[in-house]
């Protein structure tokens, strides 16, 4: 038990290193609302999507769940979350409470004001390989807006759960935003670099995601939303309870 919460609190750290360094998200660095028009991922970033401050700094997305919840990687928020601001595309923002973390996967479950971002339409069918994919964030340089191509559509990463793998140029700052299909629906949560290398550091000393701006088809961990799902209502039932 002890080397699983050890193996699993250095991958956390690892990714919190790549595409969720906070230090480093200080804001969008263009409009994500914008350069999404006339792709499948416009409807989402317009209705379901928000940026997640904390302690005036942009740590990554949420995208809506139901009227109430929004839904996150657990690692983009600090420990005891102080301070969780959320910021539509249009610029209105709202504050948020941690509702609870997963223990089974990176998964966090925020509440927000009713009606704050409308519930994300979710994908019926798995991913195919090969399929063409969209994915929103909040860098701190370079586009929000990915697209790319699920490389294996069923993978598993210890520590941030089961969803699958695919090539897109995701850049820090897309950890807990949505990534679509082609008919704008969402598929998962973007979570982590499965092979980050030296990009932490190297975007630590520069201060900008150099690595990623220099890559076409980063490979990228997208937890799935039906297991995220699945999790979250299992989480909002034990609070409830």
């Amino acid at each position: 038990m002890q080397a699983a919460n050890g193996r699993r609190s250095f991958l956390q750290g690892m990714v919190a290193s790549t595409l969720g360094l906070p230090a480093l998200l200080s804001g969008c660095a263009a409009p994500v609302a914008r350069l999404a028009q006339g792709t499948p991922v416009e409807q989402i970033t317009t209705a379901s999507f928000a940026t997640l401050q904390s302690n005036g700094l942009t740590r990554g997305g949420v995208v809506g769940f139901d009227g109430h919840h929004v839904l996150t990687c657990a690692h983009v928020l600090e420990a005891g979350a102080p301070s969780i601001r959320l910021r539509r595309a249009d610029g209105a923002e709202t504050a948020a409470s941690l509702v609870a973390r997963s223990g089974r996967m990176d998964l966090a479950v925020l509440r927000v004001a009713a009606g704050f971002l409308a519930p994300a339409e979710r994908a019926e069918a798995p991913p195919r390989r090969g399929e063409l994919v969209w994915a929103a964030g909040a860098p701190s340089i370079g586009s929000p807006i990915a697209q790319g191509h699920v490389e294996a559509p069923d993978a598993e990463m210890p520590g941030f759960g089961r969803g699958f793998t695919a090539r897109m140029p995701a850049l820090m700052g897309y950890s807990g935003g949505p990534v679509v299909d082609e008919d704008g629906q969402l598929l998962g949560l973007t979570a982590a670099l499965p092979q980050p290398g030296a990009a932490g550091a190297l975007a630590f000393l520069l201060g900008a995601d150099i690595d990623g701006l220099a890559q076409s088809d980063r490979q990228v961990f997208v937890l799935s939303i039906r297991r995220a799902e699945a999790e979250a209502r299992r989480l909002l039932g034990a609070a409830a309870a």
